[in-house]
């Protein structure tokens, strides 16, 4: 795999089928994930429940927090799990091998033998399940006392009073009504308490298997002890086909015509009041039958990059301008589905009339179908693609790992049992897109993508959520009526029995495990841990800058011929009154454009030439000083060979940024 200088093994284990992937490289910060297909039928939230439950102890690490005991004295770069409405994701990632193959052992074992299904002590099993997922508590004689607790169900009334959350909910639960994103995998609160501990142990038992398992190792490891390590879980298996097949993700059918769906957010009567009866309103396309080819995923997040990537970008200023909202919603493309999506859409839209509404959606279809028709202009199609292969070439992650980000980006083509390497393997077809625009012209290229897959395409849905000032009173009704008609069917002895859980559930969770079991954890040796910390090269030049003397910190190190450069400028005579404006100063500094460029030509001028240009704010104590030293920043990065043009945009801005556009 040339993009990433990495060599890549694709194994089958013969015995269960498992798939692994096998990156080896250079690269010190090391990836294991394991991967779960994991659809759901109803908004129980088993998956989510069932992600939180295995880190609570296994087979070899029997106490109730392995993981928080293990990070006491990890060096992980990352560690953690995601649940997504198909799949349940556990990767860590470490630079010490030692510490890594830790890590790998105790996620192998919490995915595959974790007590919350154990067998042998179900009681065990299902405290956890009740602590993580859901549990009736009553803590006195008092009837009226009786609730609904556990932290999944906690957690997700949270998301649910979120309009953002619901939102999103609402449409991809619009755009896919028969398929497994119909439903919440995350759980909805009003349907988590449905789900039974057996339920919940049947849905481990079915896909926690090897046979259901995308395998991924990255790094500078040995690859031979990745097949050690895993055959020694993986050979205790025999295939479970029956598994595979319940676990493969379906497809939804496509709409013959758009729908519009309305819904609701909980608001308070207070805000309610307050005229603060403020809409959502987003626009959603199914795009394909099924995941984007590469060359086709690449065009359109080109498309997406210029309808929407910056401020000045033709479908996101059209929206802003428009003046029907607040600010923009919705994500624009998002390809890590099965069928790829488009949405984009205004929220504090005036809900008090219907037509304010159907304008967002209007704006939106007639904006398309003009761009389809005129096109874009050079100027933003050169600036797409050079801040997207800029971005493609650098692999620039931050603090993310490396290979986690390599690893999702398989994975949105592997679960579908597509080819794992193509989404990694861009150079090609990167350069056969180049190849297409020099052949076509782009104004038929993207208007045949607009078209196609937006303006033409039938499976849209239009959601409108409106503010509701008596929804959450409602919601906290229906709880209600749960646990009334639960207290009616209760006689004195349930509730003594259910007074004795809540006692031995909260005795439980407050004990701490005993000295003796946390041994269990394993730890590093001080011969695991090198004795020299990494040396990052630096030093410390002055130059002479209009009469000026200015001190220049540098790091000569490999950047893949990356110039990463900030400019700092004292903050401290800005009067103290002042300095709350200082975040929105330097947001106007890149987004107001200069008195030679409106700010839509500013971005582009930015995206042609940088990949990637910002200004914020910066304090900070000073070793053996009184009082902090504030800076305002600016940060950004360029090849090499366009660093003058990255400094030539920093001096424009400085010397010339127009503050006097009172609308923008």
């Amino acid at each position: 795999m040339k993009e990433y200088g990495s060599n890549c093994v694709l194994y089958r284990h013969t015995g269960t089928g498992a798939e692994l992937m096998s990156v080896h490289n250079r690269d010190e910060n090391k990836t294991f994930g394991a991967v779960f297909r994991t659809p759901v039928e109803d908004s129980t939230g088993v998956p989510h429940i069932l992600e939180h439950s295995v880190l609570c102890g296994s087979r070899k690490y029997p106490i109730k927090e392995p993981f928080v005991e293990l990070m006491k004295s990890s060096l992980n770069t990352f560690l953690n799990a995601f649940t997504y409405p198909d799949r349940t994701c556990y990767p860590v990632a470490s630079c010490n091998t030692r510490d890594f193959y830790n890590l790998v052992d105790v996620y192998l074992d919490a995915v595959f033998y974790p007590r919350c299904v154990e067998k042998t002590d179900p009681e065990s099993g299902k405290q956890v399940f009740e602590q993580e997922g859901w549990h009736y508590e009553l803590d006195t004689p008092d009837p009226s006392k009786l609730q609904y607790k556990g932290v999944v169900f906690n957690e997700m009334k949270g998301v649910y009073s979120s309009p953002d959350s619901v939102l999103g909910r609402v449409c991809q639960q619009a755009l896919f009504p028969d398929i497994t994103y119909g439903v919440d995998s995350g759980g909805d609160p009003r349907n988590i308490t449905d789900l039974s501990y057996e339920q919940f142990c049947d849905f481990h038992q079915n896909f926690y298997h090897p046979s259901n398992t995308r395998f991924w190792f990255y790094g500078d490891d040995d690859p031979e002890t990745r097949l050690e390590i895993l055959s020694s879980y993986l050979n205790d298996f025999e295939a479970n086909q029956a598994g595979v097949e319940k676990s493969r993700v379906l497809t939804q059918k496509k709409f013959a015509e758009p729908r519009v769906v309305t819904d609701y957010y909980a608001v308070s009567e207070e805000a309610g009041q307050d005229g603060q009866q403020k809409a959502y309103v987003n626009v959603n396309w199914v795009l394909e039958d099924d995941v984007f080819d590469l060359e086709t995923q690449l065009a359109f997040g080109f498309l997406d990059f210029i309808l929407l990537g910056t401020s000045g970008s033709p479908l996101r200023k059209a929206l802003i301008d428009s003046g029907l909202g607040e600010a923009v919603c919705g994500g624009g493309l998002e390809d890590e589905l099965r069928q790829p999506t488009f949405s984009i859409g205004l929220k504090g839209v005036d809900s008090s009339s219907e037509e304010n509404l159907k304008k967002v959606e209007d704006l939106v279809l007639s904006t398309l179908e003009s761009l389809a028709e005129k096109g874009f202009g050079d100027s933003a199609i050169e600036a797409a693609m050079n801040t997207i292969e800029f971005s493609l070439r650098e692999n620039n992650t931050g603090s993310f790992p490396r290979g986690l980000s390599l690893m999702l980006r398989s994975m949105a083509a592997w679960i579908y049992d597509k080819d794992p390497l193509e989404p990694l393997k861009w150079e090609d077809q990167l350069a056969a897109f180049k190849k297409r625009l020099e052949d076509e012209t782009p104004t038929k290229l993207f208007g045949d993508l607009i078209r196609k897959y937006l303006v033409d395409n039938p499976h849209r849905v239009t959601v409108n959520l409106l503010p509701n000032t008596t929804l959450q009173a409602e919601l906290d009704g229906e709880e209600q009526g749960k646990l009334d008609l639960l207290r009616k069917s209760m006689t004195e002895d349930d509730m003594e029995e259910l007074m004795r859980k809540t006692r031995e559930l909260k005795t439980h969770q407050e004990t701490p495990d005993p000295a003796e079991a946390l041994k269990c954890i394993p730890t590093l040796e001080l011969a695991d841990i090198p004795k020299e910390s990494q040396k990052i090269p630096s030093s410390l030049t002055e130059m002479t800058s209009g009469g000026e003397k200015v001190e220049v910190l540098s790091h000569d190190m490999f950047t893949n011929d990356v110039v990463y450069a900030e400019f700092a400028f004292d903050m401290s005579a800005v009067p103290k009154d002042l300095l709350y404006l200082v975040p929105l100063f330097c947001r106007c500094l890149t987004e107001m454009g200069t008195s030679k460029e409106d700010f839509v030509e500013l971005t582009e001028r930015i995206g042609r030439k940088t990949g990637g240009l910002g200004a914020y704010s910066f304090t900070s104590g000073v070793k053996d000083e009184d009082g902090v030293r504030g800076y305002v920043m600016f940060r950004g990065k360029a090849t090499a060979d366009k660093f003058a043009d990255y400094c030539g945009i920093v001096q424009d801005i400085i010397q010339n940024v127009e503050l006097n556009n009172k609308n923008r």
